[in-house]
């Protein structure tokens, strides 16, 4: 029998050994260093290798390499993983290796190991904490790096809470959280990647690594920020500014943009759960179009399939589907069906069979198919990281989209389960490498959107497919849409929504959405219309509400709420060419279609602060500042610096300061920057309406010159990729009371009718002495009565010219 005496030295011999187990290691000296054109290799000590390599002159690979870690490194987000011969320069003292870009200087401390980033002119963008810098505990891998006083963070995707993310800590875990709370965290999405801002310049990290992760953005330190996995490699890359567009600009460089969505997809969207029988859904549609409220969209949610059965439909409910698909399209309405992940146990479903049969399912260990409870009952999940699973997956969706559904949604696919604890044991195959879910959870819904876009392009070559996820992963972007999961009916949530949003924005994820009115619960007709008026400027507008709920319909709240949502739909229909034309420059740059206030000028202090971060941008001079309170008939808005101009009323504020305006139910305050010009078409009633093609441009002159370029083309195909498109640009200057208007014509492979052009220029003192088109004079008419000439409102200051859009490139001056 073991003594008391000895059991007590035993205990602490074990003690010391979990200590010393579970505390960290961090990265030791550096010992020798090979270097390449690019880069370079750092052997440290216990033979540890860090990989420091130039992609670009703004863009840094850094991958730790531990002794004996044979894992592949993470490839799905990646969308550029070869990239040109770049040369760099570099260098040797006692202390450092030196490497040196057309953009970037990195210095590798070699004792200990440690990487400091600098800007050319020897501003720190990112340094390793000295004491920390990386290491790891077990399998946990982290990096720490020094944070200064005024640092702040953007992005990390779908989060809760502040648009600054300083202070917290964050967790990568997709997760089903219905009625999430305004500090909820983790949630449905995981993207881990962000903007830093410190003195002025502006950095980015990626942190490639699918795992549980955890981003201490300095939460109750002032030390440090840190990243950290629960396994797989210390990997990330660094991206310069030194704005933030020129970061994310890098970033969806490496990860991809998002392609251009098919038009139709940009109009109003009407959902619930559920819409059924059939001739609801066409009473719906029908009632759209009886009382002009623009929409493009209708969904139905789960209760169209057989039993849950996906790729199904409940006989009773819908029993000729075609038919009234076609009774749809005759309104021009497309219909989006929701497509989840889980299939039914049941061996008389083709899907399930085939799946059994090919092997496309999760499994435990030892082989066996995962089951897990969610709405079918009992039911299996795909492996998406399989190719043929994709394949096969894709090929089901490509059968569904050619019985005449226009797009799929993909929810709960976390994945969800009840339960919320899909087993961390299972296996996938991760294409080919074996691996388990502790991997693979991240990436699920990245990786089932994958298999649902290319599954529509398979089956459709030439139509751009419409997908949207709850779930996703840095990347998604080149497949689908994001919408915020389940929010609920409030005040507080409008305001949440509108930061989440901004915060996928510049996460790389353009086309992005609420559900309007809130998914849980019912709003108020307050509270729908000032929602609606959010979503009439949202990228994904959406109106969507839970299973049970009245009505929730724009119809539904009275006449004035009715009213209130037709005007802003149809504002947003008069602003598609507008958002078609971010869409482009998204598609080219990464540039998001919103963007926080603090965007163009991190370094103005007020843009950040709590009171002013429901304001935001719509592309570069369009600012919204929505009613986010309930009986909030005054709004304090705060106007970053230049000039300012109230679209409603006409007047101008000097920016830099915080003015009240009036905001009855019927005002959301809209502002446009001077150098603004903003395309608009005349109202239709859906994206194919070709009622009217006259073109209006919105112009608020700056002194500076500004400019604009409008997109089109087919609105539905890929041919713009062989260059079937057209680009407008339009460049205006003030000086004096002259105003000269250019436009030229870059591009111009994609055929429009002439159609009527109509300028409406703001902010004009007095009526002007002459306006000449190509040195040609203009008349002074009426201008609803006329194809060509100009008239001035002195009331609104407003000048209206209208001519036919005839020209590719033509010169108008206002004297």
């Amino acid at each position: 029998m073991i003594s008391r005496r000895w059991l007590f030295l035993l205990l602490c011999v074990v003690g010391s050994t979990i200590k010393l187990h579970a505390a960290y290691e961090f990265l030791g000296n550096a010992q020798r260093c090979t270097g390449t054109t690019a880069g370079v290799t750092v052997v440290c000590e216990n033979g540890h290798a860090l990989e420091v390599t130039f992609l670009k002159p703004e863009m840094i690979r850094v991958t730790l390499h531990r002794q004996g870690q044979t894992e592949a490194l993470l490839d799905y987000p990646l969308a550029k993983t070869e990239w040109p011969p770049l040369q760099t320069k570099s260098s040797e003292s006692d202390s450092l290796y030196t490497m040196r870009s057309a953009a970037l200087v990195v210095e590798i401390h070699k004792t200990p190991c440690r990487i400091t980033i600098k800007n050319l002119l020897g501003q720190v963008l990112c340094e390793d904490e000295a004491a920390l810098g990386m290491g790891w505990d077990g399998n946990e891998v982290r990096c720490w790096k020094k944070i200064v006083p005024d640092e702040k963070f953007l992005g990390l995707g779908e989060k809760t809470g502040n648009i600054n993310k300083r202070g917290q800590e964050w967790v990568m875990w997709n997760s089903d959280t219905p009625a999430y709370g305004w500090s909820t965290d983790p949630i449905y999405q995981s993207i881990p990647f962000f903007i830093g801002i410190r003195e002025r310049q502006a950095y980015g990290l990626y942190f490639n690594n699918s795992y549980r992760t955890r981003f201490n953005m300095g939460a109750s330190t002032s030390r440090y920020y840190s990243f950290s996995a629960e396994r797989g490699h210390l990997d990330y890359f660094f991206f310069a500014g030194p704005k933030p567009a020129d970061v994310l600009e890098q970033y969806t460089d490496l990860t991809g943009r998002a392609p251009l969505p098919p038009l139709w997809s940009l109009g109003f969207q009407q959902c619930r759960y559920s819409y059924f029988p059939d001739k609801e859904v066409l009473r719906i549609a029908n009632t759209f179009r009886e009382k002009q409220i623009p929409a493009d969209v209708i969904y139905l949610d789960i209760h169209y399939m057989d039993g849950y059965r996906v790729f199904t439909w409940n006989k009773d409910r819908f029993p000729d589907p075609q038919k009234m698909l076609k009774q749809l399209a005759d309104l021009n309405f497309r219909v989006v069906t929701i497509i989840d992940p889980g299939v039914k146990v049941d061996t008389a479903f083709r899907v399930c069979r085939e799946g059994l049969a090919g092997n496309h399912f999760v499994t435990y260990p030892d082989g066996q198919t995962y089951i897990g409870e969610v709405w079918p009952g009992p039911s299996y999940f795909s492996d998406y990281s399989r190719s043929s699973t994709r394949a096969w997956w894709g090929g089901l969706v490509g059968e569904w989209l050619k019985n005449g559904v226009s797009g799929i949604w993909n929810d709960m696919n976390e994945p969800a389960v009840w339960g919320q604890a899909f087993p961390l044991e299972t296996r996938f195959d991760d294409e080919g490498r074996g691996t388990d879910h502790k991997k693979m959870h991240n990436l699920y819904g990245f990786l089932m959107a994958r298999a649902t876009y290319e599954g529509a392009l398979k089956a459709e070559p030439n139509e751009r497919p419409f997908i949207l996820t709850r779930a996703g992963f840095a990347g998604e972007q080149r497949y689908t849409a994001v919408w915020t999961g389940d929010n609920i009916a409030s005040w507080d949530h409008l305001e949440l929504g509108i930061r989440m949003l901004q915060g996928l924005s510049v996460s790389g994820v353009p086309f992005v959405g609420t559900d309007i009115g809130g998914f849980i619960g019912m709003p108020s007709s307050e509270l729908f219309a000032r929602w609606i008026q959010v979503g009439s400027l949202s990228p994904l507008c959406r109106a969507h509400t839970e299973y049970g709920t009245p009505d929730k319909e724009p119809w539904a709240f009275g006449e004035r709420v009715e009213d209130i949502s037709r005007n802003y739909i149809s504002l947003r229909y008069r602003l598609l060419p507008y958002f078609y034309s971010l869409f482009y420059e998204a598609s080219q740059t990464g540039a998001p279609l919103w963007r926080p206030l603090c965007w163009n000028d991190p370094a103005d202090n007020n843009t950040w602060d709590w009171a002013n971060q429901q304001e935001f941008f719509v592309g570069e001079n369009l600012l919204a500042a929505p009613v986010t309170r309930e009986n909030q008939y005054l709004k304090k808005v705060y106007l970053p610096r230049g000039w300012w101009l109230d679209w409603s009323d006409e007047t101008v504020y000097e920016g830099g300061q915080t003015i009240t305006v009036e905001t009855p139910l019927e005002k959301m305050p809209i502002f446009l920057h001077e150098g603004a010009i903003i395309p608009l078409q005349d109202v239709k009633q859906h994206t194919a309406d070709a009622a009217s093609n006259r073109l209006t441009l919105e112009i608020y002159p700056a002194i500076h010159e500004s400019g604009f370029t409008l997109y089109e083309d087919d609105g539905r195909t890929f041919d713009y990729e062989n260059g079937e498109y057209r680009l407008t640009q339009w460049a205006c200057q003030r000086t004096g009371d002259e105003v000269r208007i250019n436009q030229t014509r870059p591009h111009d492979r994609y055929s429009i009718p002439d159609r009527p052009l109509q300028l409406r220029i703001h902010a004009v003192d007095k009526a002007p002495g002459f306006v000449t088109l190509e040195g040609k004079p203009l008349e002074q008419a009426a201008v609803e009565k006329t194809q060509s000439g100009y008239q001035y409102d002195s009331e609104k200051r407003i000048l209206t010219i209208v001519f036919p859009d005839a020209r590719a490139a033509w010169r108008l001056i206002v004297q």
